[in-house]
């Protein structure tokens, strides 16, 4: 228990000076409830948040733990209804730290869970993956390291014409890179996570994408992985056909026909720039999101303006991914090569 305690403290720490800039004299508010989805037990879930505040005492900023539970059992959250002293609280702080899985940044401050701002921490609002915290092996070192990977993966796209993603499988996808795509550094869930979500230039999509992974939205389980991968064929941005396991088919069909306009277009091309395994066994969702995949989402995000997600948006999991900008190999069979080698 006691090297538990140790790992906890330290893991917490790393968390508020790496991922969120936690300086002396900041404010930071911890956003917490009785549990979370990733973590059911509740005496568990409360150590979570106490490790962060004293975690922040300890670099000399002044937390505290704000505790949504009573709100969020109550009728005005399921109405809805927005605090307003919770949401100038939020506001005020320096750093913004949300331990809970079951109420979003949405619920508290009117605004679009899917906004950029939560995904990229640029404001430091941060999604904490309470799950697991006093088990994780990371160092302060290879958390730090994701940043400077995102950034420099982002670079590379930024002067590219042409992206390549092929698998064991038979995935082969190609996409450009070029404005007005946006590239997206997701850099709020922390510490264990971090990305480049790129939205292709719309039209510029072709190829074969084999999901050989799970998906979200329960088309693909993580329990079904053994049947047949689903094959979705793309021309010029849009999706021309799929086959797989009959039921999965059958769901991925419902899934496009869900949105309006339907969910057919490339919505994104997620690659993880992480390095810290223990992601994949923590991730709290859905199986997805793991580090040695590609991920590639289906949706209907006409407006690429401001966020990565359209309002029906379905990530599907490519297993052992190459990618190649330009015909330069940055990933080879999920391993960072080339450039992106010592990044």
């Amino acid at each position: 228990m006691a090297k538990d305690s140790e790992r906890l403290a330290r893991n917490s720490r790393i968390t508020l000076e790496v991922c969120c800039g936690v300086k002396p004299g900041e404010t930071v508010v911890i956003v917490s409830g009785k549990k979370s989805l990733a973590c059911p037990d509740p005496e568990t879930y409360a150590l979570y948040a106490e490790a962060l505040a004293r975690a922040a005492v300890d670099l000399g900023a002044h937390p505290v733990i704000l505790d949504l539970r009573e709100f969020i059992a109550g009728p005005a959250f399921k109405e809805g209804r927005i605090l307003e002293p919770v949401s100038q609280a939020l506001k005020a702080a320096d750093v913004v730290i949300r331990t809970m899985d079951d109420i979003s940044y949405g619920h508290m401050v009117r605004r679009d869970e899917n906004d950029d701002e939560f995904l990229t921490a640029t404001a430091r609002w941060v999604a904490f993956q309470s799950n697991g915290v006093e088990k994780w092996n990371i160092t302060a070192e290879e958390v730090a390291a994701t940043r400077t990977r995102t950034e420099r993966l982002i670079e590379l796209l930024s002067a590219g014409k042409s992206v390549r993603v092929t698998s064991p499988a038979g995935t082969d996808f190609t996409f450009s890179p070029e404005p007005p795509a946006r590239h997206t550094p997701i850099l709020g869930i922390v510490p264990l996570y971090g990305e480049v979500a790129i939205s292709p230039k719309q039209g510029s999509e072709n190829g074969t994408i084999v999901v050989d992974g799970p998906t979200q939205q329960q088309v693909r389980t993580q329990d079904e992985l053994d049947r047949e991968p689903l094959r979705i064929e793309v021309a010029d941005g849009t999706v021309t056909g799929y086959t797989g396991d009959a039921e999965q088919v059958e769901r991925l069909k419902a899934f496009i026909a869900s949105g309006t306009p339907p969910a057919e277009t490339i919505d994104e091309v997620g690659i993880p720039t992480a390095r810290t395994l223990d992601n994949d066994t923590y991730w709290w969702t859905d199986g997805t999101h793991h580090l040695e995949r590609v991920h590639i989402a289906l949706g209907n995000n006409a407006d690429r303006t401001n966020i990565v997600h359209g309002a029906r948006h379905m990530d599907g999991e490519v297993n052992t991914p190459s990618v190649s900008i330009d015909g330069q190999v940055i990933l080879k069979d999920a391993k960072f090569v080339g450039p992106m080698a010592d990044a």
